[in-house]
């Protein structure tokens, strides 16, 4: 009898453990379950943001090297994109040790871990400044009142960064004074775009205030500027920056 209720209450302790780990699996499926959703809803969201065919990408990409453009606002205001931001930053990385590669390897200072160690820290500058910068004056804006939209403003941006690409093959020639006449003008273009298409979505907030962006936005593009000239194009101009050293060899 002792014996029956040993093995009885095994069978019931078992069957408790069965149950319990039954319970505890469907929890960790319903939980797992959830963070999915949750991830798939987050890609569901940004999927509208790249769905954009090749005409109206190329289209923007010609109204945007147009400085004070006032046509590539109503072209973007409804339909912003990531897709032609993420491509144009990229497409810039690219270019930029690309030339910078090719450039020390005709002047014969070839290096030999330059994209091991360009690409990897240029691409989380370049991305890092490309989305950070307009989500940082999309808020600031709403602070202020205007009703800039985050998407839009990161597609505003991304856009105005498409006058580089072209100027970043050109500054493979080994002219520093070349260099920072380019440079200048896209930081120009770019800037002109910016504020062109922001400042529809001002709206009626005072000049006071309108000024105060526009001022913020040129201090943020003059320290791209020089970001760009003194960690991205340097690369470009590796012969002139050796020139410059003098010789200090003993005869």
């Amino acid at each position: 009898y002792e014996k029956k209720n040993s093995d009885n209450l095994s069978r019931d302790g078992s069957l408790d453990q069965a149950l319990a780990r039954n319970i505890t699996q469907k929890a960790k499926d319903q939980v797992y379950k959830s963070w999915i959703d949750r991830y798939l809803c987050c890609f569901n969201w940004l999927k509208k943001y790249f769905q954009i065919t090749t005409r109206d990408f190329f289209n923007r990409l010609l109204w945007s090297v147009i400085p004070f453009n006032r046509k590539f606002y109503d072209e973007i205001e409804k339909t912003p994109d990531f897709y032609g931001p993420f491509w144009i930053y990229t497409s810039f990385i690219v270019l930029v040790s690309s030339c910078g590669s090719l450039t020390s390897t005709i002047q014969g200072h070839r290096e030999q871990n330059f994209f091991q160690e360009f690409i990897p820290t240029a691409a989380l500058l370049m991305y890092f400044i490309g989305f950070g910068v307009p989500i940082f004056l999309s808020l600031l804006s709403k602070i202020f009142g205007a009703k800039i939209n985050i998407a839009n403003a990161i597609c505003i941006y991304g856009y105005s960064y498409t006058i580089f690409l072209p100027i970043v093959i050109v500054c493979s020639i080994p002219n520093s004074l070349l260099q920072w006449v380019l440079l200048a003008y896209a930081i120009f273009s770019s800037t002109s775009l910016i504020i062109m298409s922001m400042a529809k979505s001002f709206g009626e907030i005072g000049k006071g205030k309108k000024l105060t962006i526009i001022i913020i936005i040129c201090i943020f593009q003059i320290i791209v500027f020089f970001v760009l000239k003194l960690f991205f194009f340097k690369h470009l101009n590796k012969e002139l920056l050796d020139d410059n050293i003098p010789d200090t060899t003993i005869l």
